[in-house]
């Protein structure tokens, strides 16, 4: 430009230039990112070294030295990594003619191009074997697997994900589990069955396109965003008040927010997914979302390899006339069996949305549900304060009431005070029993949808006042001792938990108790809030015989004091000793605790808490109130949710059916697989805890309900049976996920032919001796779909997150005992695993840390991608996808298939005849890894058997190379890539196919590599095991000891002697162990064998 050149005359050399800016992108794309997205200046100047002198000049020494000086080198974005190379280009052109400075760019552009090829040779060469796989599985139709009932069969799935953008590598992690286990037992013999559908159902895209909508009416189409307004920061939330912790689980952030995105706006959000900018406005209808993730999902995916018959493929809602019909049917039956119910519950409720707030309308809060207080009405004596009395108006006259709200009503007996926040702002709230309540205005927010004060959304408030004007006032608190106490200042109080007003039992709270005496021995926090010694002068009130380990008698009657004195809690900033004593002590009370006082005085503690809670509700003395037990953010409005009293459809799980809960327990208990003891605890503790389901909804996307369609079924609801529905989708989805558009004429079968009565005949337990129904359906057609039905059923695994252990995976098992009396057709296992994350750091979009499935196969290829998540973890705890494994297992995979070459190759040069030594070591330690592996696949550990499979295998491959004598036996080659074909495909199926193919004719292989039978004949020698390892640990110790230099001289051979028997100390030892395990069934302990050996003396003196 600086020359005058313009595109009209110096096009060629323009394009060069972009050409040369796109290949230089790519190459910095490949560097090594930090989780900042910077890149070492080390690697740039290598470049721009080779660039500078493909163009006949120098580098700056600047750039090329100082990398080099510093430690490790300074980081870059690689947006001025790109600009460091680019400036290479006007230096050297620029005294260049044009069409000469074009030569000179497309050379370094070719080099450039040659860096990158070489770079990701190894793994392009990987990508190409999985895509010419891929097509070869896709044209024989492998994954179709047919009804065959000579044969076992194995059906597998993953719940479906959600379709509100790309699958991303936690998707990947848990549905890879059922994908190992699939091709492992299609190796076993079986007929596998692995489907795979696409949730659409409730509010997060209902949600999403109304905001999308908004944004367009607001800033136009495209829109012009305000440059000013930053995208929006998560708030950080203040300590719980003491009341609200009692021991309740805490809710987790919900998937939402995991990925959640740095952008605020949802244009902005769809472009960061990759959504071309000329197709954003039309996700403004809910419906186009359905149409552009779902195929975009079965790219991925089968991008990824998955073995699943895509003919079963379905999305939800009732944009698929046909799922649309089967849940109808379901929830007919749950209806005809009384499952169902129409009433009224307490609810997490959204208020924007005017509906309940489920499990997956969440971005955070998962899992939480209604918490229920009591609030005690402390009654504020007259005269009141001027500035309450002026808040209150023409209301002064009137009774008002402090409201606290607490878990344990049975210690009102021992209130010395009540806690109030100084900077606290309160309202004055009308409740509809025409009482004038103080609480916080998140409290008065419940109280609306509660029926407790106004109309839901708009509480009756009337006044404001300060919390320090709330100080100092003299109470009349119910049940208490005391004829009047007061209020005290407390600092930790949260106004967004419970009602802002807490009370004080110190007795029993170590909480109120290091308060209560903070406040005696500080005069000056006293004179601050003009607080008199008067108002603290009541002694603390014993009311229940807490049993605590070493207190004294007296001790157990005053269990807070007690405790604080024995952790050396000095005052109330001891936070983590006195959560450690409140946790002691409401367990003991809880647990062993008895009344010393009042009408309950004699019974234990659980049982007080009941009828002294009746009790001040029937006198008047306090209300019930609810809230979220922790913090719940709905996905629409990101606004806080509330517990909202509200008349709709429930599923009476839990102490609603008694029977019902009992069925589920009793299989969970005797026969449902959970593959871990932790996994078994978190069912059966959700078994005992979920309660009535609220299954209806409002709004969003869905099916209606059958018999009353004012309401929708919500996403839980919809998704606990559909895996029978896989058994005959294939019959009229006709390829397509929301079934088409069928008609008579093409002979599909319609969607008004999915009656009840056709479902209720297909789906019928086994020994139900039912009749096909009159039907447009051919009766051979409705025959077969039973026999497949019948044959696949029930569902023999199923894998998922552990987070949907406490509602879908719990409620699956409700639904199928509820539909099929037949506990056989109930599911047979469930696999639960963690969380994963990515080179050790939780996976999220705003640190960048955080990984699409369609990056991952790009980036490192299919199989190595596999293998990387299978050596991530197995489990309920979170594991870790290893970017550098990935990275190791490009070269593994790729060094293999050169080594088989070779092998090929040189087969007339491979020895045959008799095994030695290490022929008979090798073949040994095959026949082990094949036994491991079988367990560790049958087991779900997935890691243990890539340890095996594919390290162990090429380890053992390794040690036999290294010490065999001489070539290698041939028919141990032949054995070894055969077994490393089948015992590797279910992990990466691409790169063994490959393998199969390739080494046909040298090991006698045809056919697909997942039609293969795995070894189950092959058995291993313990002891020739442990011979094997002997020599193995003893050639690592040798060459540790010559590496570490103390032979100076070091041999070309090495000649051992190994002695044929112990020596004779050696020799007592083991006499000493075997006549000690015949003789008790245990081995002696080391102080025994002492005693034993100082008989003997075998040492020398």
């Amino acid at each position: 430009e600086s020359r005058g050149w313009r595109r009209g005359s110096y096009g060629s050399l323009f394009d060069a230039i972009t050409e040369m800016q796109k290949a230089l992108e790519g190459y910095i794309d490949a560097f090594d990112a930090d989780k900042e997205g910077r890149i070492d200046l080390t690697q740039v100047a290598q470049v721009v070294e080779k660039l500078s002198r493909k163009m006949g000049k120098e580098p700056k020494a600047s750039l090329i030295e100082y990398p080099k000086k510093a430690k490790g080198g300074p980081k870059i974005s690689k947006k001025e990594a790109l600009s460091l190379m680019m400036k290479q280009i006007p230096e050297s052109i620029s005294s260049l003619k044009p069409e000469e400075a074009v030569k000179k760019i497309e050379e370094q552009t070719a080099e450039v191009k040659k860096l990158l090829s070489k770079r990701f040779a190894r793994r392009d060469k990987l990508i190409d074997i999985e895509k010419r796989t891929q097509e070869m599985w896709e044209s024989k139709k492998i994954n179709e697997m047919p009804v065959d009932e000579k044969k076992p069969k194995f059906f597998c799935t993953f719940p479906y994900p959600y379709m509100n953008g790309k699958l991303h590598l936690g998707h990947a992690f848990t549905l890879c589990k059922a994908e190992f286990a699939a091709r492992f037992q299609r190796l076993l013999g079986k007929q596998v069955l692995y489907p795979f559908g696409f949730h659409c159902t409730g509010m997060p895209i209902a949600a999403c396109a109304e905001k999308l909508a908004k944004e367009i009416k607001t800033y136009g189409n495209p829109p012009q965003f305000p440059a000013d307004e930053p995208a929006s920061q998560p708030k950080e939330e203040p300590k719980d008040t003491k009341e609200g912790k009692k021991g309740k689980k805490k809710g987790k952030k919900g998937k939402a927010a995991k990925k959640k995105s740095k952008k605020k706006f949802q244009w902005q959000i769809l472009e960061e997914m990759g959504v071309p900018k000329n197709l954003v406005s039309q996700f403004a209808d809910s419906r186009y979302w359905l149409d552009y993730f779902p195929p975009i999902a079965i790219v991925d995916l089968k991008k990824l390899g998955v073995m699943v018959d895509w003919r079963r493929s379905f999305i939800t809602t009732d944009a698929n006339p046909y799922y649309d019909a089967f849940v109808r049917w379901q929830f007919n039956r749950l209806m005809a069996a009384k499952k169902v119910e129409l009433a009224k519950r307490m609810c997490v409720f959204s208020p924007s949305n005017g509906q309940p707030c489920a499990d997956h309308d969440r971005s955070e809060g998962e899992g939480i549900g209604p918490q229920e207080y009591t609030l005690i009405k402390i009654k504020i004596l007259k005269p009141y304060p001027s500035a309450l009395a002026t808040a209150l108006g023409d209301k002064k006259e009137q009774d008002v009431f402090l409201a606290a709200a607490t878990l344990r009503p049975e210690t009102m007996y021992g209130q010395t005070n009540c806690w109030i926040l100084p900077s606290g702002e309160y309202k004055l709230v009308e409740m509809n029993s025409g009482e004038t309540f103080v609480v916080s205005e998140r409290s008065a927010l419940n109280m609306s949808f509660q029926e407790l004060s106004g109309t839901p959304n708009k509480p009756k408030i009337f006044g404001t006042v300060k919390g320090t004007d709330l100080l100092g006032l003299p109470l009349s608190a119910p049940l208490c001792k005391y004829e009047k106490v007061y209020t005290l200042p407390l600092l930790t109080i949260s106004m967004g938990k419970g009602t802002g007003v807490v009370t004080s039992v110190p007795s029993d709270a170590p909480a109120d108790y290091a308060a209560y005496m903070d406040m005696k021995k500080d005069a000056g926090m006293r004179k601050k809030y003009g607080i008199t010694e008067d108002m603290i002068k009541f002694d603390i009130v014993p009311i229940i015989n807490t049993p605590l380990e070493g207190a004294s008698p007296d001790d157990q009657k005053l269990p807070a004091p007690y405790l604080c004195k024995k952790l050396k809690i000095k005052n109330q900033r001891a936070v983590d000793k006195l959560e450690t004593a409140k946790k002691e002590c409401y367990k003991i009370s809880n647990a062993k605790g008895t009344m010393l006082v009042g009408e309950a005085k004699g019974m234990g503690v659980t049982e007080a808490k009941e009828k002294v809670k009746k009790m001040m509700i029937g006198n008047a003395q306090a209300v019930t109130y609810y809230e979220p037990q922790e913090k719940v953010v709905a996905r629409s409005g990101n606004e806080e949710c509330v517990c909202a009293l509200t008349e709709q459809w429930f599923l009476k799980y839990g102490e609603g059916s008694p029977e019902w809960q009992k069925e589920v327990a009793g299989h969970i208990a005797s026969t449902l697989d959970c593959y871990n003891p932790k996994a078994k605890a978190m069912f059966e503790f959700t078994i005992g805890w979920l309660k009535q389901w609220a299954c209806s909804r409002t709004a969003g996307l869905g099916t209606k309900l059958p018999w009353d369609k004012e309401f929708l079924i919500e996403s839980l609801s919809d998704s606990t049976v559909y895996m029978s529905y896989y058994t005959i989708a294939h019959y009229f989805q006709g390829g397509h996920l929301d079934g088409g558009k069928p008609s008579k004429s093409d002979k599909r079968i319609m969607p008004e032919d999915l009656t009840d009565e056709f479902f209720n005949y297909v789906f019928a337990d086994p020994k139900d001796k039912v009749q096909a129904p009159s039907s447009a359906i051919p009766k051979e057609t409705l025959e077969n779909m039973r026999r497949e039905f019948l044959y696949w059923y029930p569902m023999d695994l199923r894998v998922s997150g552990k987070d949907l252990i406490r509602n879908h995976l719990t409620m699956s098992l409700y639904n199928h005992a509820a539909i099929w009396k037949d506990p056989s057709m109930w599911p047979r296992s469930f696999y639960t695993n963690g969380h994963v994350m990515i080179n050790s750091e939780k996976m999220s979009k705003s640190t960048g840390n955080f990984m699409t499935l369609e990056q991952a196969c790009n980036q490192y290829g299919t199989d190595a991608t596999r293998l990387a998540l299978a050596d991530a973890g197995d489990g309920l705890e979170d594991s870790n996808f290893a970017e550098d494994t990935a990275d190791r297992s490009i070269l593994k995979l790729t060094t293999l298939d050169e080594w088989v070459d070779e092998m090929i190759a040189s087969e007339s040069k491979l020895r045959s005849g008799e095994y030695n030594f290490f022929d008979s070591a090798f073949d040994n330690e095959i026949n082990a890894i094949a036994e491991n592996s079988r367990a560790s696949y049958s087991e779900m550990r997935f890691r243990d058997a890539i340890k095996d499979v594919f390290y162990g295998m090429l380890n053992a491959r390794d040690f036999y190379r290294a010490y065999v004598p001489g070539a290698l036996h041939v028919d141990l080659v032949k054995k070894f890539i055969k077994c490393q074909c089948i015992l590797l495909a279910p992990i990466c199926p691409h790169f063994c196919q490959h393998l199969w193919d390739k080494a046909s004719s040298f090991i006698g292989s045809s056919g697909f590599v997942v039609d293969a039978t795995y070894p189950t004949d092959l058995k291993s020698n313990p002891l020739l095991t442990a011979k094997t390892d002997y020599l193995r640990t003893l050639g690592n110790t040798i060459r540790s000891t010559l590496g570490r230099g103390k032979i100076k001289v070091k041999p070309n051979v090495l000649k051992l002697t190994v002695s044929k028997v112990f020596p004779e100390w050696k020799r007592i030892v083991v006499d000493i162990l075997k006549s000690s395990l015949a003789k008790d069934g245990e081995m002696c302990d080391n102080k025994s064998l002492s005693v034993e050996l100082r008989k003997k003396n075998p040492l020398p003196q």
